[in-house]
């Protein structure tokens, strides 16, 4: 049982989020531990639907602070751990910070006489209000879910695979084909784990990711367990519609169109956008499944189709943020993605507010460093030359 904060108390910092992020914030941040709340409605990661899947990391990679051991996640040079035991790691971590934690989950956060006020629904339902000085938006992302014309036929986002898998419920994409839009880890991974039941399986990425490092110098791009996902595209290529060839079709195209209409799903690509390991692989002819139509000016590119009924579609696109409600937040700057711009000490674009980990798009614990949050200072000019906009009207 978490404890709760004290009625009526301003409290130096206040971190929402109980992940990987507030575990950071709370164990190197510049504010003590027992200046700072933490509120969440779990402690943990985001990754918990992952379970015992490995994760695409070193267990060096993953620790929380320079000053704690790391023999519960293994050793340098280890792929370790699994996704519940990192879950268990960062809980641990912030139940034993010395912060002060608090069961429940950030409505609202609005500016009041210089500080801040958090609107807060507890467990019971019962809406209660906290005081900072400073908050932290440690909230982390949600995977991406299916535009609306993609959900109503049938497409669901990646973490519904993993959990329905957990838990033995294969009948989404057993005997099915299965199309995994997406062109990052989650998606590689998808189809590694689909494609024991699947009747095949297609990964329709924007763009070609390589392995890491010997394709790609981003350390972030496809790693260990997105290796099957590559050997299952090469595998295939060579031995499918054999005889005695059982194993599940694997391609990965770069696509250049796609849609869904008319209880049809179609897909477009061109061979030039394809001339890499796996598309080469990957493309029409090249088995009984790659069953493509030569479209365009001089049969420039192909055309392939499924049916929605036999077709199951996963959206594997990446994350977006998840943070509070409320017109304070709303005016908060953004990048493209939709992640919260900082600048080098974790300072958004409004005085007193600070962000930090996968909601202000830092893609990995060792990447992810504490905001600095003493002092107070005006706004540096950063923010400004990305070309966000500063109000300096607007403030708590």
């Amino acid at each position: 049982m978490y404890r709760f904060g004290e009625t009526g108390r301003c409290w130096r910092l206040v971190v929402i989020g109980g992940g990987s992020a507030a575990a950071i914030q709370v164990r190197q941040g510049d504010v003590p531990p027992q200046d700072t709340l933490v509120i969440a409605d779990r402690l943990g990661t985001g990754m918990e639907f992952l379970d015992n899947s490995i994760l695409q990391s070193y267990a060096d990679e993953l620790r929380l602070s320079r000053h704690q051991e790391t023999f519960r996640l293994g050793a340098t040079g280890q792929l370790r751990p699994s996704a519940a035991q990192f879950d268990a790691y960062v809980r641990e971590s912030l139940l034993g910070s010395g912060a002060t934690l608090k069961s429940a989950r950030v409505l609202e956060v609005e500016g009041e006489a210089g500080n801040f006020l958090l609107h807060v629904l507890n467990g019971d339902g019962r809406m209660s209000y906290e005081r900072a000085e400073a908050v932290v938006l440690a909230t982390g992302s949600t995977p991406r879910t299916p535009p609306p014309g993609w959900a109503e036929a049938g497409a669901v986002s990646h973490d519904v695979v993993h959990r329905e898998r957990a838990r033995q419920q294969t009948s989404r994409w057993a005997g099915r084909t299965v199309l995994v839009v997406g062109s990052g880890n989650s998606a590689m991974q998808v189809a590694s784990l689909v494609a024991s039941e699947a009747a095949e399986v297609v990964v329709l990425g924007n763009r070609y990711v390589g392995m890491f490092p010997t394709e790609s110098p981003d350390k972030y791009s496809w790693r260990a367990p997105s290796q099957l996902a590559c050997e299952l595209v090469a595998k295939s290529a060579q031995e499918c519609g054999r005889p005695g060839w059982h194993t599940t079709c694997v391609r990965h195209l770069v696509y250049d169109r796609l849609g869904v209409r008319d209880g049809e799903i179609t897909w477009t690509y061109k061979a030039g956008d394809n001339q890499n390991p796996l598309g080469s692989r990957s493309l029409s002819g090249r088995c009984r499944h790659a069953r493509g139509r030569l479209i365009g000016e001089g049969g420039s590119a192909w055309e392939e189709s499924r049916r929605i009924e036999e077709t199951a579609v996963v959206w594997a696109t990446g994350s977006g943020p998840v943070l509070p409600g409320g017109p304070l937040i709303e005016l908060l700057a953004r990048d493209a993605d939709g992640s919260l711009l900082t600048d080098e000490a974790g300072r958004t674009s409004m005085d007193g507010i600070h962000a930090l980990g996968a909601c202000a798009g830092q893609r990995a614990v060792n990447e992810t460093t504490p905001a600095l949050v003493r002092g107070r200072l005006p706004l540096p000019e950063l923010l400004a030359g990305r070309g966000v906009p500063v109000d300096s009207e607007v403030s708590a």
